[in-house]
């Protein structure tokens, strides 16, 4: 009877330790890290007076570690006319670095340049090809596309004299190739304002 209560025991806190080791943010971050691609609803208005909606926003999260729920965020969105179609956007693209985390089924969004687009996520559905859910108490909802997962996972035997064992390794997915910094064209007037749609209520 002591024996079974000790294997009892000793399952129940392998249960446990397992169950704290792949926490809902843990399993959520892992789906989450990689490269995303879709309308973010990101905009920006220059000092003439003109507005401009991004065509598409790109984006790559990376955890700071191994099953990490936070990392560093690069986004880039992409523009090419006004919202009159009838003038050219100064800039190819905007290029921003933000931080991200998970908390408690949230997603969190810290920029470093402009804590005006700070925000974060919620009601949101995650799966290995699409993104969706809404800013903060806006709601329109966004949906990206996944191009790359951070994450994969190459199953490998090895022996080790009379007996065998069974390994994963992790790997990183196609790195970033963004640019360092915001690229324009020709010599661009001032962004006055910029933010996204779908964190407007």
């Amino acid at each position: 009877m002591k024996r079974l209560f000790f294997i009892l025991s000793v399952a129940l806190v392998a249960m446990v330790g397992f169950s704290s080791c792949n926490s809902d943010d843990e399993n959520e971050a892992r789906v989450l890290s990689g490269e995303w691609q879709g309308d973010w609803g990101m905009w920006y208005e220059d000092e003439d007076g003109f507005f401009y909606d991004a065509d598409y926003t790109y984006i790559k999260l990376v955890p700071d570690h191994h099953n990490a729920t936070h990392g560093i965020g690069y986004q880039e969105d992409y523009y090419s006319w006004d919202d009159t179609h009838t003038v050219r956007s100064y800039y190819d693209y905007l290029w921003y670095k933000f931080e991200w985390s998970i908390r408690n089924g949230i997603i969190y969004l810290t920029y470093y340049d402009d804590l005006g687009l700070d925000t974060f996520i919620r009601d949101y559905s995650l799966d290995n090809n699409y993104f969706s859910g809404y800013f903060g108490d806006s709601n329109k909802r966004f949906r990206l596309s996944k191009l790359t997962d951070y994450y994969w996972a190459t199953p490998t035997m090895w022996i080790v004299s009379d007996w065998y064992g069974y390994d994963v390794h992790y790997d990183y997915s196609k790195q970033f190739q963004g640019s360092a910094k915001s690229k324009s064209a020709k010599k661009a007037p001032a962004i006055i304002k910029r933010g996204s749609h779908f964190n407007e209520k």
